[in-house]
């Protein structure tokens, strides 16, 4: 009966969103009060609608509702607790439910916001158009749900012809980890969220109300997305370090791919907002970003939904990726179509004045991440395209990615530094001598004698262009650094001597008063921390696989590890088989480390094992890691004192320093977040009628 009521609440959001957008649009048309309040209102009910399915697939997990098709695919009576919840979005149609239910949530915030004085008060209102776009959206996700499109079943339908299944086939094993608990979702928050800051602009297309009014609406729902993907996109790449047993975090996989172009597109947007707040320019472009940023979401679930693209990461594939593109083609055309026909009132009056300016290095900030976005699409879809030129599938090698973002990252890292911070307009050359001239003094001295260092302390497998390479980011990073902290000396002592307080309390004062700006601020340096280590990850890390039998031992970077006895354990769905490796420094006992393979045993992934891998903390603060992943076990395990066990090795170099720095990012990202640049003007149309 649960499923049955929560299939009929699909069914009524299905109307219930088709009547706001028809309700909205014709009391905007008309000015009738009434209506778009009616409308309002139905946008709340479409959530409510949507809520009210979702529990109902949650509870049938939860009590092993096996008649239900979906919850027989994606879980078992020995599936812990947790993972019955999370097979939610474990495949398909439970997946694009759970969007679906974000973005009704997020359109109900939307709608709870536009009862209070934020927006404007011209006759028509900026947020009641933006709810159209919100709702024609929500309308195709819901249209997928209820499984009148081929390729997408509801979630909630049971076995045809009443049959009954005593026990479901359990969710994929890589999935049964706590990092997968939040990965996913906070993934989608990000790529649903990024719906609102598009819908505003689109808003302010249809309605005309064509000021900077609806970047302070978004801005926040931009940043919030920004925040959810790079906690998303980061907790993958953790989920990937952990479970994949191959020693790292990213390897431009497809899926890994549709992650991170959305992120950088609203990176660029972002900072080129900024622009259009301060100058009143690039307001074209900004429709055009942020309509892309959304864009590329969609792309992104057609990439990691169609299965068209192979990928470790694709866990939920079917034959919906065509609905995803044509809604996608329909989408960007209407976009372009409204763009086209405000071309005129979206130009701006102002133009760059000086390639040294802030506005300058922002423009530049956005080529370079826009380009790498169609560079990292052009390799992703490269498997696609050679298809249907070759006719034969051919992927596009790790080695060409990495390429790819070796010198944009550093002049990335290095505007980091400078955007923030050169003048408005114009750079002067007192501006310079304030800002700069410390900052590169440093930073040359400081990759002078680091390329000394790295020359003369190298390993025999370090290449020259690894040192030079190394050189290079020590002197960006030492550059951002003394800026941003020199700003932030600057301003916390001019706080302190105003308000007669001390300089840690006048920094403190500063981002309380500035926390867009300083907020920023912190967030560059996260991305310093960050691009430290996934140079020392990458460009030192180091691989040594090895046959062992007990007693022998592996050694790496002056660590020995000493093969032990195997052992096995028993849990609630899987075997646990792993092997005791005792780890030495110097000759003295240092740790012990587990790694192992879990075996499954539920219906349906009876034959699959996952890697378990062991991971410690080494070096002198430990930003380095001993990593150790075992191969396939020989059949006589725990004995393999006959048939040795394959083992791979890793040291990774400054590692630590990735989920350092991602940290320091959302720290910042908070703060700046906490700043209200909404202006205080009315929401309600005015001139409406209320009968």
């Amino acid at each position: 009966m649960i499923a049955e009521i929560g299939q009929a609440t699909i069914w009524l959001a299905l109307f219930s969103c088709l009547w706001t957008i028809i309700a909205i649009a014709m009391g905007m048309r008309h000015r009738h009060l009434g209506a778009i309040q009616s409308g309002r209102n139905a946008t709340t009910a479409t959530f409510g609608l949507i809520s009210t399915a979702t529990l109902a697939l949650v509870y049938s997990f939860i009590t092993d509702d096996f008649t239900l098709l979906y919850v027989y695919e994606g879980s078992s009576l020995k599936q812990p607790l947790l993972y019955k919840v999370t097979a939610l979005w474990g495949k398909m149609s439970g997946s694009l439910l759970f969007w679906l239910w974000l973005l009704t949530f997020f359109s109900a915030i939307v709608v709870w916001q536009n009862q209070k004085p934020l927006v404007s008060t011209d006759n028509t209102s900026l947020a009641d158009s933006a709810l159209i776009t919100l709702a024609f959206v929500s309308f195709f996700f819901i249209l997928l749900v209820t499984g009148l499109i081929e390729g997408v079943r509801n979630p909630l339908a049971r076995f045809p012809w009443g049959i009954v299944k005593v026990d479901g086939l359990g969710m994929n094993p890589l999935l049964q980890t706590p990092s997968m608990a939040f990965h996913p979702p906070l993934l989608y928050v990000g790529f649903v969220s990024l719906t609102v800051p598009f819908a505003f602009a689109m808003g302010a297309l249809i309605s005309g109300n064509l000021s900077n009014l609806w970047l302070h609406l978004s801005r926040r729902w931009a940043m919030f997305s920004w925040i959810a993907l790079t906690v998303g996109v980061t907790l993958g790449g953790n989920w990937a370090y952990h479970e994949l047993g191959w020693g790292g975090y990213w390897a431009w996989d497809p899926v890994e791919n549709a992650s991170l172009m959305p992120w950088l597109l609203c990176s660029a947007y972002l900072h080129s907002a900024m622009i259009q707040e301060k100058r009143n320019m690039l307001k074209t472009w900004n429709m055009v970003l942020v309509s892309l940023a959304f864009g590329f979401t969609i792309l992104g679930t057609f990439i990691t939904r169609s299965g068209v693209i192979s990928s470790v990461h694709a866990f939920a594939q079917s034959q919906v990726g065509g609905f995803f593109v044509i809604f996608l083609l329909a989408l960007l055309t209407g976009t372009a179509i409204l763009i086209l026909l405000r071309w005129h009132q979206l130009r701006s009056p102002n133009r760059l004045e000086s390639l040294l300016s802030r506005e300058s290095a922002f423009v530049l900030n956005n080529w370079i991440l826009v380009a790498l976005t169609a560079m990292i699409l052009f390799g992703t879809l490269w498997p696609i395209i050679s298809e249907a030129v070759t006719q034969q599938k051919m992927a596009v090698p790790e080695a060409y990615f990495n390429q790819i973002v070796i010198i944009p990252g550093l002049i990335l890292l290095l505007l980091t530094g400078i955007g923030p911070l050169i003048s408005w307009k114009t750079l002067t050359l007192s501006n310079f001598n304030r800002v700069f001239a410390k900052p590169t003094a440093m930073s040359v001295i400081a990759a002078l004698i680091s390329l000394v260092i790295f020359y003369l302390y190298r390993e025999p497998e370090t290449s020259v262009s690894t040192i030079i390479l190394s050189a290079i980011c020590v002197l960006g990073a030492v550059f951002v650094l003394t800026a941003i902290l020199e700003e932030f000396y600057r301003g916390g002592k001019l706080r302190a001597k105003r308000n007669q307080i001390g300089l840690f309390l006048g920094i403190i004062h500063l981002l309380r008063h500035n926390k867009r700006r300083y907020g920023g601020y912190v967030v560059h340096i996260g991305i310093v921390i960050l691009y430290i280590g996934i140079m020392g990850s990458k460009g030192y890390d180091r691989l040594t696989t090895e046959s062992l039998t007990p007693g022998q031992a592996i050694k790496i970077r002056g660590y020995e590890l000493i093969a032990g006895e195997g052992f096995q354990q028993k849990h609630a769905n899987f075997d646990l088989s792993g092997v005791n490796f005792t780890v030495k420094k110097n000759g003295k006992v240092f740790d012990t480390m587990k790694p192992a393979r879990a075996f499954y045993f539920t219906a349906g992934q009876g034959d699959q094992d996952t890697i378990e891998s062991a991971i410690r903390h080494v070096g002198h603060i430990g930003l380095n890691n001993l990593y150790i992943a075992l191969g396939p076990l020989p059949s006589k395990f725990p004995n393999y004192t006959q048939e040795p066990i394959t083992v791979e090795v890793y040291h990774n170099p400054l590692i630590n320093l990735v989920w350092i720095g991602v940290a320091v990012m959302l720290i910042g990202g908070v703060i700046a977040i906490l700043e209200n640049t909404i202006p205080a003007t009315n929401l309600t149309p005015q001139g409406l009628s209320s009968v």
